[in-house]
């Protein structure tokens, strides 16, 4: 179970959007709320370093302040710690968590560059690539996002790696209980097939994929213990990304959970890979989990 929660805010409502998401999980985890914000250093001239450290301690009043506010403003009485600290955004966040013993981050896609960038090449970015505890992507773009979410989705492709995503999307979905939905794609034959081949061979292979993937989501879901009604299994057919952004769309799924490798191995993070199309594509919070050991 996550015991410490940290948001990162940066002072606009767009990265407060994760707030409410954040205070649920708290409240249904008995878990510690860390806010954190950090100050960015002034671009000023050393020419008058009484200027420059000013301007600094004032930015981090203001920063300090705006904290205290949102503290004020979370009405639950969950343990709630601020956190204010001056430098690179994405690597303030990334020292606390490993310093700190953070459990799961929750950050919204966008914040004060506003809703024109996405989340790559920005902070989130970051934080989600070398975080030491899965990182929820909120999905700005999106006002209506629930609470807690009631379908939470893993995405599975009969690895280990894929795998990792699952323990702590099982921790969710018994907090808040949810359903849980296991999901994993097989692609088409004659997309995995460059050279002419038969059509029984192409449907001989898809055959097989789909009997191998059914069978492995069956033993996964014994081994995992569920009930049938706190747990949804199916395999789906196509490009792995769009039959997961199209699952989500049509089953209501609020969260999706993916690791950050799979079957391709260590080689890929999740840039130009699955995680990346599905953040984009997705209209519901995305949670990346990244394999500590890699």
């Amino acid at each position: 179970m996550f015991s410490k929660i940290m948001v990162p805010l940066d002072g606009s409502s767009l990265a407060e959007q994760a707030l409410p998401m954040a205070v649920r999980f708290a409240e249904r985890m008995n878990a510690k709320l860390v806010l954190y914000r950090v100050v960015p250093y002034f671009t000023v001239l050393a020419a008058d370093p009484l200027l420059y450290e000013e301007m600094n301690r004032l930015g981090e009043d203001e920063a300090l302040a705006y904290l205290r506010q949102v503290r004020e403003d979370v009405t639950s009485p969950l343990p709630t710690e601020t956190i204010c600290e001056v430098g690179s955004a994405a690597e303030s966040v990334l020292q606390y968590a490993n310093e700190n013993d953070v459990d799961l981050i929750i950050i919204s896609s966008h914040g004060r560059s506003g809703l024109n960038r996405w989340v790559y090449g920005s902070v989130a970015e970051r934080i989600m690539s070398q975080a030491p505890c899965p990182t929820l992507i909120l999905n700005a773009r999106r006002s209506d996002s629930p609470n807690a979410p009631q379908n939470i989705l893993v995405t599975l492709d009969g690895s280990e790696l894929a795998e990792k995503a699952l323990e702590p999307a099982m921790d969710m979905a018994s907090a808040l209980e949810s359903q849980l939905h296991l999901l994993r794609v097989t692609t088409s034959g004659h997309m995995r097939i460059e050279i002419d081949s038969s059509p029984d061979l192409i449907d001989g292979i898809e055959s097989n994929e789909l009997v191998e993937a059914q069978e492995y989501l069956k033993e996964l879901s014994q081994r995992i213990g569920l009930e049938d009604g706190q747990l949804s299994v199916e395999v789906a057919k196509g490009t792995v990304a769009e039959a997961i952004i199209e699952y989500a769309a049509n089953n209501d799924i609020d969260l999706i959970t993916i690791s950050s490798h799979g079957r391709t191995g260590l080689k890929r993070w999740v840039y130009g890979s699955v995680a990346e199309k599905v953040l984009r594509g997705a209209c519901c919070a995305t949670m990346i989990v990244r394999n500590s050991e890699i």
